[in-house]
């Protein structure tokens, strides 16, 4: 049945429409007529060697339409012209349609126009010579000719299966991966004697051989059943595969064979037979191929499909092969030769074969073709104009059924997606069904997703050729972008045409979608260049766009927000010019369009707009008024307990309310304690919400609450409810920070060492700091650059003169994690420490220093000085001083001396142990000091806790800490690590962080507040309980160390042995 939809379609192929002509050019020998089978109806046609479409008239075309042919039919472009032989006017065109066209055994998918009026059908040229009825400039018997004498000049070469003469090949094993000797897969018994044979053929041919003795490796078998009733033998490598080492080789793709064939006119296209069999393996490489089958257990000798190294090795190995001849290339075991002429191509044909045969490689004859004017290679038709779809892949789409759920939808997009290439708006015309397989989309296939699978059905039907590129020829980049997605097609000028190269398009991110049109247009660019870089880089260019502004925006002149001027960035390696062309004249608009996008994304607005409302509405507490208490009270169990008991004077099943027994009253259904009203449970809540309404702080909402309500536990309920509120945690004041913990002293000089970047300071400069934790001594470099090899390059200066540390502390900045300073580390047996993140405090001693360089230099440019000068006077002086930490100055740590200034010292040198006993002592007092100031404690938070993260300020309004609970999944020291909801993980210091308190349900508030019969206290008596004892920090200088010293002989000096010391 004919599928007829006369639906217009835009193009974009049509860059210059070519006239097409109809007239006879009738060899006298054949028939006037065909038999020819369109879309299973026969109709008897002209054979038209003169015509470039094939022809049926208007009344022709009615008669197949009742006889149900079946078709694709459309309405052709515009600018299509037909012409007559002898006429200047073009015909009258109807439609066309494309079906199955047959004859004989000889089967194509072809065009046919409909043209207004009568006539006789005509079978065009093109169509004619696909069939076999026509033939014009190719001798079909001298291309027997070819193959015989082929065939019998190399005879070796179309014989069995060979064997790579030059070397075997190795499958590198790793020695770490235990050997798996896998059970045996039973093989069914009507498929036993198949497999006989086949294993009988594998060790005639000396592909395969028997094992004897020991199989640490043992795979399972697979059959695989062939058309011709024959099987093939394939293993399972899975678990062996994870032993090999896969090598790598680049294998090449379609895109660059491709380039090379421009101007080819010649091809033919040659199969080793069995590929990979003819690669002969070592022999310490044959026992991973090892597996067992019904009657006996067998290895392979040569190269199996199936192991994870064979395609790039099997690549390396015929591309060496057949290295050094021009006009041949070869993806696996296809080999093609291709050249402008038939001399030229059979000369490349003979030395193909001949280094064949010098190698030992054999061919399949019956699937070899020999100089063919088209070929199909790789699912690509290869012409002597271009490349297009092949018919299989054609007929495979247009004849697809409509999907039925999300899996056929993906199989019908995977089929399509291989031609893509031909289809100019292949992304935007799949948008649609691509939104079917997103995650968690419902499966409706609507009239929008019947446009488009009907569509693609359609491109694809009618894609065109491409041209081959040339690298010499003049070259376009034409993009465009929609609101919902980017087009580009590649254009060249060959022969005074312009012509399309190839079509690309994508859709755009959600992200991308609330760009502006402007950084749509300039990402549309980017991603062109960026996608077709084969094409265009290392050449001059049109970038061809129909946005005005982009001429300015990548001049050279250009001011571009950030987000542009990165993609500017990227646009640097390309020489291209920006040519700017109106939206009616660019060729690539059409391949961003798509409808029905709008009225989605309107509804996707207002669907978030009522949500966000009714959460807005849902969380404001509502005002309570009398009324609404009174019949809440009437209802409440508890409160009719209460007003039997006030008329009773008898509390024993309210206990609660027994110590107030005397301020209660009743006054219709409420309860009063005094002039405040007794709130029944279900909208005490509401009460402690509307207390706190804006957030007043714990005192004010007990305060608020006294004044009107009350109810058991009320003070207690309205301060866990102040406490879990959210808005409250995220401005409220961090928790108390942890003690300090100060680092013990290293034992030696230049051992520990922390590394700091300083700057850049407004003269464009910026110092490097070294300090030495033990010394206190510090070496400091001043840097214009701070790249990672200017920071190693001066830390190899330091450590020439110092030597290397052990540990290397220093912040998380891009220099110090990059992989060239991890290296450098490892390289010199250094540990890197990296400080936590946004913790300065961690790298205290050099920051301590940064904190003295910068006010010397402050000091220096105030009085108009040359602070590089003044900083070299000040670190002079600091070296040579006695630190008021250690009670030696850091030269003397260092070096075991004393530096000479400009004050004379007669001071002895101290022993070590003095030192360690100063800096303990001293520590000690800064601790207790800075931990009473700061009222350190240890932090309470632990693994698994919910806390609020501290976020930097933006401005005014921003929260001192992030609004979202995060999870603490590791803590040690006060450093933690706390994972976000959304998955991310932060590693920050305990002051960074501040404990979550969750308010409970409601059932649960009861529950903790009022007890539903027993006797309890009276609540204003209740006391809260008591938070957890907090820890006394753990001094490091304590009692003992601090009150006593040890004591040590003091002996005068020899020097001062002729002198009287009172």
């Amino acid at each position: 049945m004919c599928k007829s939809k006369n639906v217009k379609q835009q193009t974009v192929n049509q860059v210059e429409a070519q006239p097409e002509y109809a007239f006879v050019i009738q060899d006298k020998n054949m028939d006037d007529r065909l038999n020819v089978c369109l879309g299973n109806v026969y109709l008897k046609m002209l054979v038209d060697s003169g015509a470039t479409s094939n022809i049926i008239d208007e009344s022709t075309w009615e008669k197949l339409k009742s006889s149900n042919i079946k078709c694709h039919s459309y309405i052709p472009e515009t600018e299509r012209k037909l012409f007559s032989y002898s006429s200047d006017q073009p015909l009258p065109i109807k439609g066309a349609f494309k079906c199955e066209t047959r004859i004989d055994n000889r089967t194509v998918y072809a065009e046919f126009i409909v043209i207004k009026g009568n006539g006789e059908p005509l079978l065009g040229r093109d169509t004619a010579m696909k069939l076999g009825v026509l033939k014009i400039g190719t001798n079909i018997a001298a291309v027997m000719d070819l193959k015989q004498s082929l065939r019998s000049q190399y005879p070796e070469v179309f014989q069995g299966v060979g064997k790579l003469k030059t070397k075997q090949i190795s499958l590198y094993i790793d020695p770490k991966v235990k050997p798996v000797a896998q059970p045996l897969r039973r093989i069914p018994f009507n498929l036993r004697s198949p497999v006989e044979e086949k294993i009988k053929e594998l060790l005639e041919m000396d592909i395969i051989e028997e094992v004897n003795g020991p199989t640490p490796w043992v795979n399972p078998v697979v059959i695989v059943p062939k058309a011709n009733s024959e099987i093939r033998l394939c293993l399972d490598m899975r678990q062996a595969n994870q032993a090999i080492i896969r090598e790598r080789y680049p294998i090449p793709t379609v895109d660059e064979l491709l380039q090379s064939m421009n101007g080819s006119m010649v091809f033919s296209k040659l199969d080793l037979k069995w590929g990979y069999h003819q690669l002969e393996l070592t022999p310490e490489s044959r026992q991973i191929t090892t597996f067992a089958v019904h009657n006996g257990v067998y290895r392979y000798k040569r190269l199996i499909f199936g192991v994870s190294s064979a395609s790039e090795q099997y690549q390396h190995e015929i591309a060496s092969a057949l290295a050094g001849i021009e006009g041949v290339e070869n993806i696996s075991d296809d080999v093609i030769v291709h050249a402008p002429d038939s001399e030229t191509h059979n000369q490349r044909l003979q030395a193909v074969l001949k280094r064949l045969k010098e190698c030992g490689l054999t061919l399949n004859p019956l699937k070899c073709q020999f100089s063919m004017d088209r070929l199909n290679f790789m699912g690509i038709l290869l012409t002597q104009k271009g490349i297009g779809p092949t018919e299989e892949r054609v007929r495979a789409v247009v004849e697809a059924r409509e999907p039925q759920n999300v899996s056929e939808v993906r199989s019908f997009l995977g089929l399509v997606s291989y031609s893509s290439r031909f289809i100019p708006q292949f992304a935007t015309l799949a948008e649609p069904l691509r939104r079917l397989t997103r995650k968690d989309s419902e499966f409706v296939f609507g009239t929008e997703q019947k446009s488009a699978f009907e569509a693609l059905k359609q491109e694809l039907g009618r894609a065109g050729t491409l041209a081959y590129f040339d690298k010499d020829a003049p070259t376009r980049v034409v993009a465009d972008a929609s609101p919902v997605g980017l087009g580009a097609v590649l254009i060249q000028s060959q022969k005074g045409q312009m012509v399309p190269i190839c079509y690309i398009s994508r859709s755009l991110t959600d992200c991308e979608r609330r760009y502006s049109q402007t950084e749509k247009e300039a990402l549309a660019l980017v991603w062109a260049c960026e996608r077709l870089h084969p094409y265009v880089y290392g050449r001059q260019f049109d970038l061809v766009t129909d946005h005005k502004p982009l001429e300015s925006i990548y001049g050279q002149r250009s001011k571009p927000c950030a987000r542009v001027e990165r993609w500017v960035l990227r646009l640097q390696p390309y020489n291209f010019k920006v040519v700017y062309v109106s939206g009616k004249e660019n060729i690539a608009d059409p391949l961003s369009r798509l409808l029905g996008s709008t009225a989605m994304r309107e509804r996707h607005l207002h669907e978030s707009d009522d949500y966000v409302r009714f959460v807005a509405v849902s969380a404001t507490p509502r005002a309570l008024t009398t009324r609404e208490v009174e019949e809440a009270s009437e209802k409440d169990p508890e409160l009719k307990e209460v007003r039997k008991a006030i008329e009773s004077g008898h509390f024993e099943r309210c206990m609660t309310y027994a110590p107030v027994a005397s301020e209660l009253c009743v006054v219709g259904f409420l309860v009063l304690r005094g002039t405040r009203i007794v709130l029944p449970k279900t909208i005490q809540a509401r009460a402690v919400a509307l207390a706190h309404e804006g957030h007043i702080g714990i005192v004010g909402t007990k305060q608020h609450l006294r004044t009107k309500v009350w109810w058991p536990g009320m003070e207690k309920a309205a301060e866990w409810y102040c406490k879990s509120c959210h808005g409250c945690q995220i401005v409220s004041r961090p928790d108390a920070p942890e003690p300090s913990r100060p680092l013990p002293l290293p034992d030696g000089p230049w051992q520990d060492l922390a590394i700091d970047l300083l700057g850049p300071l407004p003269s464009k400069h910026s110092i490097l700091v070294v300090a030495d934790y033990y010394s206190r001594y510090y070496e400091y470099e001043i840097l214009t650059t701070t790249t990672t090899a200017k920071v190693i390059d001066c830390l190899e200066d330091i450590f020439s003169r110092h030597g290397l540390p052990l540990t290397l502390k220093s912040d998380n900045g891009p220099q110090f994690r990059s992989d060239e300073f991890k290296d450098f580390c490892e390289t010199n047996g250094i540990k890197h420490l990296k400080t936590t993140p946004k913790w300065a405090q961690a790298n205290g001693e050099v920051e301590r220093q940064n904190a003295s360089i910068m006010k010397r230099i402050k000091i220096a440019h105030s009085d108009g000085l040359d602070w590089q000068k003044e900083l070299r006077k000040y670190v002079t002086v600091y070296r040579g001083i006695v630190h008021n930490t250690t009670g030696k100055s850091p030269a003397e740590l260092l070096f075991k001396r004393r530096m000479r200034g400009k004050l004379p010292d007669l001071t002895s040198v101290e022993t070590d142990l003095e030192v360690h006993d100063h800096d303990v002592e001293k520590k000690g007092r800064y601790k207790l000091y800075a931990d009473e100031h700061r009222k350190a404690e240890y932090s309470d938070v632990r693994v698994g806790d919910q806390v609020l993260l501290r976020q930097d300020k933006i401005d005014k309004f921003t929260t001192p800490f992030n609004a979202t609970p995060h999870t603490v999944v590791s803590k040690a020291g006060n450093q933690v690590i706390v994972k976000s909801p959304t998955g991310a993980q932060y590693t920050r210091n305990t002051v960074f962080v501040k404990k979550y308190v969750e308010r409970e349900t409601e059932s649960n508030q009861d529950s903790k507040n009022v007890g539903s019969g027993d006797c309890a206290m009276n609540a204003e008596q209740q006391t809260l309980p008591e938070d957890t004892e907090r820890r006394v920090p753990n001094v490091v200088c304590n009692q003992n160390t601090i009150c006593v010293k040890p004591q040590r002989e003091k002996k005068l000096p020899q020097r001062f042995a002729d002198f009287v010391i009172g």
